[in-house]
């Protein structure tokens, strides 16, 4: 037996028609005729409706935050998004009906957004919308779906059209005008430990060397030049610069909740922007189902691929911050900073941070809290800062992001 998988508009139309076609041939007559007359005319309407050219309807979407296929927005942001229409043929449309989904790509979250328009005389349409605010990762638009009806909402026919436009959702950060750590570090362990490689020009004048092609203008040393003939360069005293080696804890148990790891992430990106402004070398550890260790072995780090890596991350590891703290030490050379940054407050921890100062390294934590605790963890945070104070190792506590200038020991900037 073989059954028509019809939609409901198609059985009552054909229904319509058949006891229109019966009453003409059984009752006759002028009304019936005028009756199965307009029937028919509606039919052809109807049918036609399919050739509307909403089939083969073109689109551009424009944003205000990207040009092309791309968009780079901020955590908390809203984008938005401008869609024209163009649709082909000549029938006459009521109404576009237009849906437009976007993606979350790094979680599977997904927004949808719908929007009406009338076309004008020459079939075009413009509409436009605020997402909701983003959150950090990464979002791709699916492809747009055009519907059009007809006048009596019976029949519906559809078109697609599909225009890539990936948006990236760096993380939230907050500007930084000081950290006690700047200060700490011009004195002790820092000035005896790294080598010229981590180490910059000041502008104290300290010799006189040769010219090197591509040196500034303002580097020769005109005097020197005068008196030898050849050309001659200022030669700069360097100082010794801090490394600071960041840590995030990427242990699943390690937030209870969702916020605090955003926290976390968001903390990570505003120290690294304050700490590269400050022309200080730095490396960065995220272990978690993927691992990242820049700056091993003392290779530059570059602040675009570390953003990069902040907007995919998540709190996916099973590592203890305990274990990755021993490999830490390891892997970097003795006299960083360690800035772990977490919401761990276990014994693993106070014993990694132990075996960082035997080694000569400097920890510090940068504590992810929140305002509702339990007791119990609460009473944890509380025994970490007390041990953190008679280490004298540094212990900043944040529960919200506009909190860390304050926390570091500066205001914002």
């Amino acid at each position: 037996m073989i059954r028509l998988h019809l939609p409901r508009a198609w059985w009552l139309s054909a229904a319509l028609y058949v006891t229109a076609l019966c009453y003409l041939l059984f009752q006759g007559g002028k009304t019936s005729l005028m009756l199965f007359t307009i029937l028919n005319a509606l039919g052809v309407y109807l049918m036609l409706g399919r050739w509307s050219g909403i089939g083969g309807v073109q689109g551009v979407r424009l944003t205000e935050a990207g040009d092309g296929q791309s968009a780079l927005l901020t955590a908390g942001m809203r984008l938005q998004v401008k869609l024209r229409l163009q649709i082909p043929g000549f029938w006459p449309l009521p109404y576009v009906i237009v849906r437009e989904k976007l993606v979350r790509t790094t979680g599977g979250d997904a927004q949808l957004y719908e929007m009406s328009f009338v076309p004008d005389y020459k079939r075009r349409g413009e509409v436009q919308f605020e997402t909701a605010p983003l959150r950090r990762g990464r979002y791709q638009f699916q492809q747009t779906d055009c519907s059009t009806r007809d006048i009596f909402g019976l029949f519906e026919h559809r078109g697609s059209f599909h225009q890539p436009l990936y948006v990236q959702v760096l993380p939230r950060t907050v500007p930084l005008k000081d950290w006690r750590l700047f200060r700490r570090s011009q004195r002790g362990v820092f000035h005896h430990t790294f080598t010229s490689l981590w180490a910059r020009e000041t502008t104290q004048i300290d010799g006189v060397r040769e010219y090197i092609h591509g040196d500034r203008l303002s580097r020769i040393h005109w005097n020197a030049t005068a008196k030898t003939g050849q050309w001659k360069s200022k030669e700069f005293e360097r100082e010794a610069l801090p490394r600071v080696v960041f840590v995030l804890d990427r242990n699943t148990q390690s937030y209870p909740y969702a916020d605090q790891f955003e926290l976390a992430v968001s903390a990570a990106a505003s120290l690294l922007e304050l700490t590269i402004s400050r022309g200080m070398p730095i490396g960065f550890v995220s272990a978690g189902h993927t691992e990242r260790w820049y700056g091993e072995g003392r290779t530059p780090v570059s602040k675009d691929e570390v953003f990069q890596h902040l907007v995919d991350v998540e709190a996916d590891g099973s590592l203890p911050i305990g274990q990755l703290l021993c490999q830490v030490a390891e892997r970097y050379e003795s006299g960083v900073h360690i800035v772990v940054i977490g919401s761990a407050a276990d014994e693993q921890l106070s014993a990694a941070m132990n075996a960082l100062e035997s080694k000569r390294m400097v920890p510090s934590i940068i504590h992810i809290g929140h305002k509702h605790l339990p007791a119990e963890a609460a009473a944890k945070d509380r025994n970490l800062q007390l041990l953190c104070q008679a280490k004298q190792w540094e212990f900043i506590s944040v529960n919200e992001l506009d909190r860390l200038p304050q926390a570091l020991g500066g205001a914002s900037a």
